[in-house]
């Protein structure tokens, strides 16, 4: 009777242990882990201040716990522009977050500033801040009026989008960089100085592989003349290219 006894009160014993250690891990939870400040990388054309106020406009995030979960380990939600979120902690008090951006397709004018969208042709960032490397799409048209962050841009055909995407894609592969970029009934134009460059709807990579040739033989032999360099019907069997002079 005596041996029962004693068990049960090792029993309770260990028990009380196990919840006094639990309770103090969710004390030092609670009050180690209180969020109080931010170091925040790898942010662009995202301000600091704008990712820290997207994290903690969540009453939970108090806890740097909760922040690191939250980011590491479920779907949660992000800045249109943003791709991830890595949350690590400095220190229990200390939120490290590592930001990594979407990488933008191009932008277009809208109302007094840039209108900026991914390769799917998602709107990511409204700014007046010119991102370097992101082509301007001119000629775009798309419904103001229906324009929102998040979505895709309301445009009448949205398999523009990918070919914007190839275009930009092959025109690095080739290191050129036009000063802008236009998109006219399903076609893709490209603007380096005074030259403009046609496209077309598709087979870019051969196409742009013959730009930067063409414009230094152009600037030899036609220099400081404005003019459009035909490629949209470009066929690497026929070895002459159009140019044709601005009137």
């Amino acid at each position: 009777m005596k041996r029962r006894k004693h068990r049960k009160i090792r029993v309770w014993l260990i028990v009380v242990s196990v919840i006094a250690a639990l309770a103090a891990l969710a004390a030092a939870a609670v009050f180690l882990f209180q969020t109080r400040s931010f170091v925040v990388e790898g942010n662009s054309y995202y301000g600091e201040n704008t990712i820290t106020t997207w994290i903690q406009n969540d009453r939970f995030s108090v806890n740097t716990l909760y922040i690191m979960a939250k980011y590491n380990l479920t779907d949660a939600d992000l800045p249109s522009g943003v791709e991830s979120l890595k949350i690590t902690l400095k220190d229990p008090w200390t939120v490290k977050v590592k930001v990594k951006e979407k990488e933008m397709a191009g932008y277009v004018d809208y109302e007094g500033a840039y209108l900026y969208f991914d390769g799917s042709g998602i709107v990511s960032l409204r700014s007046n801040q010119l991102i370097e490397g992101t082509p301007y799409i001119e000629n775009l048209a798309f419904d103001t009026a229906k324009v929102e962050m998040g979505k895709k841009l309301p445009v009448e055909d949205d398999t523009i989008f990918g070919k914007i995407v190839e275009v930009s894609k092959n025109l690095k592969k080739c290191d050129l960089t036009p000063d802008k970029m236009s998109c006219t009934d399903g076609n893709v134009q490209v603007y380096f100085g005074i030259v403009e460059v046609l496209l077309g709807s598709g087979d870019y990579e051969e196409k742009i592989q013959q730009v930067s040739p063409i414009l230094a033989k152009l600037a030899e032999l036609y220099p400081d003349t404005a003019g459009t360099l035909h490629l949209e019907n470009y066929d690497p069997e026929s070895e002459s290219i159009r140019f044709v002079p601005s009137a």
